[in-house]
């Protein structure tokens, strides 16, 4: 009786042990479903910050025509509006005074540089009678010192004889630069007083132009802040967004944020040979900050980061995913601009990177930007 117990324990043992091992055999078999992701492709492009700000045409010269000396204007010699040359008369202010002066000043001079002549020629025979004994040298000493007195009223004449011609040379306004002229404030017959605040006409030198403009300081840092490395591209449009054939350059930005409205300013300047930009016009100034040619973007949702590390899911040809580390630069829109870790063509995961497992293959859709 015992020995039938003992075998049919032991058989129960068994079918026990074998059913044990069968339910591990099965589990080894389970599969998880797989993880569904958004992928795309990271394609080369040019990198480029752009950005646009309103603008005002500033001329390169500007000169106020005003007179140097006062008098009655008796001619105009420029068409009102056209293109003057650097010293091309302007106006004629009457002549006839400074002419008289110029004369004047001129007998002046004859004047002293004969009274000069005579009190030299005494000055040098007294000095040959030094030595006889036949003058004192007091006498000798007062005749050099009037000798030099009027060797300096001949230098006084001169001086005098130059300031009236500089007068006479006054009496013709010229134009101090090359560019165009506005209209005339002033007529023939006007009289006009020497550097009146009132200028008789204004000059403009509008080939170049300068664009100025006022843009936030924040905005200021991303056109020349950040990477080392890019170039800027400038361009000029009208409030009808139509582009001008021109290519202005950056000059510089102002070293000064204004404290009541935050802005920077920012000169450009660009050519204008058929003068299409005038002063006072406003402008669109577009600025295109190229921070790399043919450079990767990577979306920010892709980016992952790790402690110090900072990575991305790179799917292969089988839609496994593995880990990259990456090296990014500058934010550009929603992307990141990366340096170093992924190659052009290569597919990246941007959603649902919590649900992936290195070497478990995923599914795949198409990402969507919004």
């Amino acid at each position: 009786m015992c020995n039938k117990l003992s075998a049919f324990g032991f058989s129960l043992m068994v079918l026990v042990l074998s059913g044990c091992d069968g339910h591990d055999a099965d589990s080894s078999l389970v599969e998880f479903p797989a993880a569904v992701v958004s992928a795309t492709n990271i394609e080369p492009s040019d990198i480029a910050i752009k950005s646009a700000w309103p603008a005002r045409i500033s001329p390169f010269k500007t000169a106020e025509i005003r007179p140097q000396v006062g008098g009655i204007i008796n001619a105009r010699f420029f068409v009102q509006g056209s293109e003057v040359r650097s010293g091309q008369p302007l106006f004629q202010i009457d002549r006839k005074a400074f002419e008289a002066d110029v004369e004047m000043a001129s007998a002046a001079l004859q004047r002293a540089m004969a009274s000069q002549m005579q009190l030299q020629l005494k000055a040098n025979r007294l000095i040959k009678l030094k030595n006889s004994g036949a003058v004192s040298l007091q006498a000798i000493d007062d005749a050099k010192a009037e000798a030099a007195q009027a060797a300096a009223s001949v230098a006084e004449a001169k001086a005098t004889l130059k300031r009236k011609k500089l007068d006479l040379a006054y009496s013709t306004v010229r134009s101090p630069i090359e560019g165009r002229i506005d209209q005339a404030v002033v007529t023939e017959g006007a009289l006009v007083a020497a550097n009146s605040t009132q200028a008789l006409a204004v000059v403009q030198q509008i080939d170049p132009v300068y664009i100025d403009a006022h843009i936030p300081a924040s905005e200021l840092k991303k056109i020349q802040g950040g990477s080392a490395h890019y170039s800027l591209s400038l361009s000029l449009v009208n409030d009808s967004g139509e582009g001008y054939d021109l290519l202005p350059t950056l000059l510089f930005s102002g070293v000064t944020v204004n404290n009541e409205t935050g802005d920077v300013f920012l000169r450009a300047q660009v050519n204008n040979p058929d003068g299409v930009l005038m002063p006072g016009m406003y402008v669109n100034l577009k600025i295109e900050k190229i921070l790399k040619e043919k450079g990767l973007l990577v979306p920010a949702q892709a980016i992952q980061r790790r402690g110090k590390e900072t990575f991305i899911w790179s799917l292969n040809k089988d839609d496994v995913p593995e880990i990259k580390n990456v090296t990014i630069g500058e934010k550009v829109g929603r992307s990141f601009l990366v340096s170093d870790g992924v190659s052009a063509g290569e597919r990246i995961v941007v959603e649902g990177q919590d649900k992936l497992r290195a070497g478990h293959a995923v599914k795949v859709n198409v990402w969507k930007t919004t």
